[in-house]
């Protein structure tokens, strides 16, 4: 049948050797990392008569690839080396992993699974692959695989990559050729690493790669010991730009905020788009899906050819630039029409554009990992081209080679040899020797190899960008490197005087320091910033630490009775002698057994069995990422999801009338929605009389919950002009928008230029009870001032738009008649100076002021300056001390102190944090991951939050608002209820007695709603509070708060505590 079919006989099998991967252990060593570089880049075999003839294959640039897959959290026999294999490499170091005796398994598992654990699982593997720059026998071959906890930092992962280049220098670069670039993903540590080992050197002006390099100035010039490089993968920057696009945040260009909800609405208007498809594309799900990330970006590239009314000019212009940078990058990768000189004059073109945004929106643009990383990338693609000019100018080179895709490619593989798709340690490096195998195949039969549709740009059923993809001259000899450079950026100044932005480039590089990649100067470099890359988002994996080992029930044979699962042991799951079928004894331990005899246990078997990491499935969301949907049916809502039309409808990126705070001022203003949240939810639109319904108006209810509506805004810059009607007409005041949008210093002072230009200066967050949505009619710009009309021809806008002065004064007049000014102040945000808010009239004065609220503001701010006197005691307090003081006056009243001066008692069971009085509501806003108190109190003030819960010498008081973890959540809010720490014992009493014991100590909580909740010997002893229990319950009952599933620790109570404590416990226990 063999010969039939034209396949290997069974023999001719067992007689193969294909190359094995040999997997790092623990940390990977210099022989580890040198035999795999022999056993997949040896030397070329010695010519023989057959060969002879055949040109000998020369040597060119390699990338080495870097990359991590997650794996299968369990440990592993590797038999070639006799050793454990699955756990981190950062911890495992200490350990003797060999199995050639019981003691040695024994002390691994301990290590792991003991008391004190001192090692980990792999969470991750590292993988290192090497492939060629070279029209055939490109692909990668791996030749390093490690396994990480992920508390690598990047020194230690700067060590690893600087072994791997030393060791392809020793024995892959003198048969095969150097390498030229690094690639990696958007990993941190790599990211750190890789600076620290390619950025180490200068090159020299004077060597023949400082001569191909010359005349570029932008270009940053550092790389490792050997020329090598970063050069981070091309696809992952469609995945990562996408992902941006796709955020809440979204990206500042030209001053104006293009975030999802904005995206989304354009979108809708391609005449090829649905609301159907436009959910897809901009829904974050399945981040790594590469078809679908170029086909938002290349949606996005179209919105700015957009046929657009005036009041959206801005908008598409801002998406005018952001496609054109983008078009830039993408198509030197997409477009097999393109030469290699016009490929590195685009590359260049996008360097240059995404230099003068990111001087002008920081991290608002991009984030400073992203911006890094595609920089490196540009700086990459130029290095190696000047490599190869060097090495063999004949040569043709394909730039989609520069990244980590090769090494994707392989990861596909892995995943798709079998219908498991998840890998341990042992099964990825079996997994990776086949990938290695099958790449040898595909070298010969290229028809063969179809790639994978959600890696491929397209998304079609195969990758089509390949050597052959490309038509045009790709020889490197033909390429002139500065003058590519050149046109790239006399390409991006163009365009950007084309559309209002003369920005010098010869001023800004002439500063030192100061490059593409430093694009600030001061040796301060984006791309190891410590700042959240918001173009990343982590896969959600259950990485749930191993509980201590012990023999499960599935681990049992399913024949066994109940009493036999109960007390079985590690002899028991073998037989008495190995099966026949065991030819090695190296196979296998003695294991010793209670009465003196051994009774001999396979390896495999052994590892199985003690170590029990608790580990599930790594993804739960894959049905959701990829088909949108979950298992039991659920789609995740878009932002479009309410159905509004016509004149009822408001929506992201209408104009509004809005109040706004600036410094000392209260005026109203013309804003941009550019986000809708209706009950903490974005919206793309939202009904009008919403905005006004009972439940948004201005209120107290505004000082103890989230309003309904909530909005980020732009301001528009508006002027006030007398436009003269046509044909003798009477003239017409009105406001005419000058083309551009505030920004507003820092409150805690001004800002520089970069932070002017950034998301939080140039954004307002207004509730949606202070908007009034607004009309718009369009006007030539004729009418503007000399110097705006300027500005709008140079952005290429013919027209704009305006509000009569007469409607907008009517809009605000009825806006300030139904106000509170008392309220208003307490919910309206409050922002910085800004010199371009409030409006300025004609006659020179500010517009549009509310001139009470105004003036309630600056009493209040000179008050806040004085001392006030407290209620309880009437001791002179600073305002912004109220609620550490009261919270002294709370704690010793909940706990029984009497103090016999003062003046007024703590309105006991619920008194205020602020004044100690009754009646004032508390909440809690969570921004991200800052919370912040509010309050209804006249003399609430802002605190840290993070840093008034934490008791301190100076400021002993932890009394802060905390959530009510046994309380069910309430709708409209979302979370439940919000209590006093000082006071929420008798809320536990009242309403939730089952969680209070007879000694009024609280029982079977949620150790962190017990955490929040308790109080230090050290605070109670602060305010000279005696520690013992109460008959009520007290601040006593919160030291050492018992947790649900523990007993309570006896370390921090008196001796009468301990006992009821005791006591407690026995009843649980029963």
């Amino acid at each position: 049948m063999s010969k039939f079919l034209g396949l290997p006989s069974a023999s001719a099998i067992r007689r193969s050797d294909p190359p094995r991967l040999l997997p790092s252990i623990a940390a990977p060593t210099a022989a580890e990392i040198a035999t795999n570089i022999t056993t997949f880049f040896g030397p070329p075999p010695p010519p023989t008569a057959e060969t002879c003839d055949i040109a000998p294959i020369s040597k060119v640039g390699h990338c080495l690839m870097l990359d991590g897959i997650h794996l299968c959290q369990r440990c592993r026999w590797h038999r070639p080396t006799n050793q454990i294999i699955g756990l981190c490499r950062e911890h495992s170091g200490h350990l003797d992993l060999s199995m050639n005796t019981m003691d040695s398994v024994l002390t691994a598992v301990d290590a792991v699974h003991g008391e004190s654990p001192t090692c980990h699982y792999g969470r991750e593997a590292t993988v290192v692959a090497v492939g060629a720059f070279r029209p055939e026998n490109y692909h990668a071959l791996p030749i390093m695989q490690a396994q990480t906890c992920k508390s690598e930092k990047g020194k230690g992962f700067g060590d690893i990559l600087e072994s791997v280049l030393e060791q392809w220098k020793i024995h892959g670069a003198p048969h095969h050729g150097d390498v030229w670039v690094v690639s990696f993903d958007g990993d941190s540590v790599f990211r750190e690493g890789g600076f620290k080992v390619l950025m180490c050197n200068e090159v020299d002006p004077e060597s023949p790669l400082g001569k191909k390099l010359a005349g570029m100035p932008g270009l940053n010039k550092r790389c490792g010991k050997n020329n090598e490089v970063m050069g981070p993968d091309p696809k992952h920057f469609s995945k990562r730009g996408a992902t941006l696009e796709r955020s809440n945040e979204g990206i500042v260009i030209d001053r104006v905020v293009l975030n999802r909800s904005i995206i989304t609405q354009w979108l809708e208007r391609l005449p090829d788009q649905t609301k159907e498809s436009v959910a897809i594309l901009v829904d974050p799900a399945d981040h790594q899906n590469v078809p679908r990330a170029y086909k938002l970006m290349r949606a996005c590239i179209s919105l700015g050819s957009l046929d657009v009314p005036p009041m959206d000019h801005g908008t598409r212009r801002a998406f005018a630039l952001a496609g054109e940078m983008w078009k830039a990058f993408l198509d030197p990768f997409t477009d097999g029409t393109l030469s290699l000189s016009e490929s590195l004059s685009s590359l260049s073109k996008f360097a240059h554009l995404a230099f003068v945004f990111y001087r002008m929106h920081g991290s608002s643009f991009l984030s400073n990992q992203l911006y890094g990383d595609l920089q490196a990338l540009v700086k990459a693609a130029f290095f190696a081209v000047a490599q190869q000019q060097i090495l063999d100018p004949k040569m043709r080179f394909y730039l989609y080679q520069i990244g980590s895709d090769r090494l994707e490619e392989m990861f596909a593989e892995v995943r798709t040899e079998s219908h498991d798709s998840n890998v341990d340690a042992l099964q990825l490096s079996e997994r990776l020797s086949d990938a290695a195998d099958s790449v040898g195949i595909f070298n010969n039969h290229p028809e063969w190899h179809q790639g994978h549709v959600r890696r491929s740009w397209s998304g079609k059923e195969a990758d089509h960008v390949n050597p052959t993809f490309y038509t045009a001259d790709m020889v490197v000899g033909n390429v002139v490197n500065h003058q590519a450079w050149t046109l790239g950026g006399t390409a991006a100044y163009r365009f950007l005087l084309e559309h209002g932005i003369d920005f010098d480039f010869e001023a800004a590089l002439s500063v030192p320091g100061v490059d593409f990649l430093c694009p600030n100067g001061g040796n301060i470099y984006p791309g190891v910033s410590r700042e959240k890359d918001r173009s990343i988002i982590e896969d959600k994996t259950n990485d749930i630490l191993a509980p201590p080992p012990s023999l499960q029930t599935e681990d049992i044979e399913p024949f066994l009775p109940e009493e036999a699962a109960q007390t079985i042991f590690l002899d028991d799951l073998l037989p008495d002698e190995p099966s026949p079928s065991a030819s090695n004894n190296n196979d296998w331990l003695d294991y010793p057994l209670d009465n003196g005899s051994t009774k001999r246990l396979h390896k495999a078997s052994i590892l199985r069995t003690l170590f029990t990491s608790d580990f599930s499935r790594l993804a739960t969301t894959r049905l959701l990422r990829v088909r949108c949907y979950t298992a039991d049916g659920h789609k995740p809502p878009t932002l479009n999801h309410l159905e509004i039309s016509g004149e009822y409808s408001f929506n992201v990126g209408d104009l509004a009338v809005a109040l706004i705070r600036s410094d000392k001022t209260v005026a109203a203003g013309i804003v941009r929605v550019t986000v809708l949240e209706k009950n903490k939810v974005r919206v793309g639109q939202v009904d009008v009389e919403d905005l006004g319904s009972a439940e948004s108006q201005v209120s107290p209810s505004l000082t103890t919950c989230y309003p309904p509506i909530y909005t980020e805004s732009q301001l528009l810059i508006m002027r006030d002009v007398y436009v003269v009607g046509a044909g003798g007409a009477e003239s017409t005041r009105k406001w005419i928008w000058s083309g551009d949008y505030g920004n507003f210093e820092a409150l805690n002072g001004a800002a520089s230029t970069v932070e002017l230009g950034t998301r939080k200066a140039l954004t307002l967050k207004i509730p949606g009870a202070l908007l009034h949505p607004l009309d718009a009619e369009v006007e030539s710009i004729s009418v503007l001032p000399s110097a705006d009309q300027l500005a709008m021809h140079a952005k290429k806008f013919t027209q704009t738009w305006a509000v009569s002065n007469d409607d907008l004064a009517a809009v605000v007049a009825a806006m300030y008649e139904r106000l509170d000014v008392a309220t208003l102040l307490q919910v309206l945000p409050k922002h910085g100076k800004s010199e371009m808010f409030p409006y300025i009239r004609y006659t020179r004065v500010s517009a549009f002021v509310l001139e009470n609220a105004t003036q309630t503001l600056a009493q209040t701010q000179r008050d806040e300056s004085e001392r006030i006197s407290c209620f309880q005691c009437h001791q002179l307090i600073k305002p912004e001390d109220a609620r550490a003081h009261v919270g002294g006056h709370i704690i010793r009243a909940t706990s029984g102190v009497q103090e016999t001066l003062l003046v007024e008692r703590i309105a006991l069971p619920d008194p205020c944090g602020f004044c100690g009085r009754s009646g004032c509501s508390v909440d809690i806003e969570k921004n991200g991951k800052t919370l912040k108190a509010t309050s209804s109190c006249p003399r609430q003030h802002a605190f840290a939050y993070g840093h008034a819960k934490k008791y301190s010498v100076a400021t002993p008081c932890t009394n802060v608002p905390i959530i009510c973890a046994l309380c069910p959540i309430h709708p409209p809010r979302k979370f439940p209820p919000v209590f006093w720490k000082y006071s929420i014992l008798h809320h536990i009493q009242d309403v939730h007695p089952r969680h209070m014991d007879e000694f009024g100590v609280p029982c079977d909580l949620d150790p962190d709603f017990a955490n929040k909740i308790a109080l230090s010997r050290e605070e109670l002893t602060a305010f000279n509070i005696a520690l013992g229990l109460s008959s009520a319950p007290s601040a006593q009952s919160l030291v050492g708060v018992p947790v649900r599933g523990t007993k309570r620790t006896l370390n921090n109570v008196t001796n009468t505590e301990a006992s009821a404590s005791g006591s407690t416990a026995k009843r649980q226990k029963k």
